[in-house]
């Protein structure tokens, strides 16, 4: 699987480095949806970042995540990657700091968002074994002392592709990647697409060390918008030859 072409679902893209992130895969030529649990957000996001697209989902509703997944399935079926990010730097995530903030529910929050971005997984697990190919990739990002990262939701079925994690001075960064089914055959449109394309690996460890230097919101996404600002355009047309292609 290259890094190019794919039809992606993030859980965690609409603010920050998260949202850069996103950014980061659609300049490369992906079709990215994001959610947030406040609509507007992931629509704020949506118009920020050219080509994002902004789905409705709330996950602390077991019933809304399975409904969700069954119209994504049926009016997205070519979606094959699930990117989950967590980035604990934000103060409030720090261990201890929600005791010494009054009211603070953000333990309460982060859990029940854990618990639907499991839920979520597992629905969409389904749809990639039917359609024969698809991938779950968990990104994690927060400091060293902090505490051991949560555990990450699991691709039940899949086979674990690749794993990177990077740690430098005080911050962890860590990618995971499960694949599930098989991988789409040489000489349909997303194999046409392969040849201006970054591999996974390269991906997964640029990002990761850089994500690792534990920069300032900001830099990081800066620094994020510059990992590759030029491969969209072509790749583009690529997909568009080889739909093209696939129509004669």
């Amino acid at each position: 699987m290259q890094m190019q072409g794919n039809t992606i679902l993030v859980a965690g893209g609409t603010r920050g480095i998260g949202r850069a992130l996103a950014g980061l895969l659609c300049r490369m030529g992906n079709e990215v949806l994001v959610f947030d649990s406040e609509p507007r957000r992931a629509q704020a996001a949506a118009r920020a970042v050219p080509g994002l697209r902004a789905v409705e989902l709330c996950l602390e509703d077991p019933w809304s995540v399975a409904g969700f997944c069954e119209q994504l399935a049926a009016t997205c079926p070519a979606l094959n990657l699930l990117v989950n990010i967590d980035i604990a730097f934000p103060v409030r995530q720090l261990p201890g700091m929600g005791a010494l903030l009054a009211g603070d529910d953000t333990h309460e929050r982060a859990q029940a968002r854990r618990l639907g971005i499991q839920h979520l997984t597992g629905a969409l697990l389904s749809h990639f074994r039917r359609r024969g190919c698809g991938s779950v990739m968990n990104v994690s990002v927060g400091p060293v002392l902090g505490l051991p990262p949560a555990r990450r939701p699991d691709a039940e079925g899949g086979a674990r592709a690749c794993a990177v994690s990077v740690t430098k001075r005080w911050a962890r960064a860590a990618i995971e990647v499960t694949d599930v089914g098989v991988a789409s055959p040489a000489g349909t449109p997303d194999a046409a697409v392969r040849a201006p394309a970054m591999s996974r690996v390269q991906w997964l460890s640029s990002v990761a060390h850089l994500l690792a230097e534990g920069l300032q919101e900001d830099a990081a996404v800066a620094r994020l918008g510059a990992l590759c600002p030029a491969l969209q355009p072509a790749t583009r047309e690529s997909r568009r030859e080889a739909q093209a292609a696939t129509a004669h």
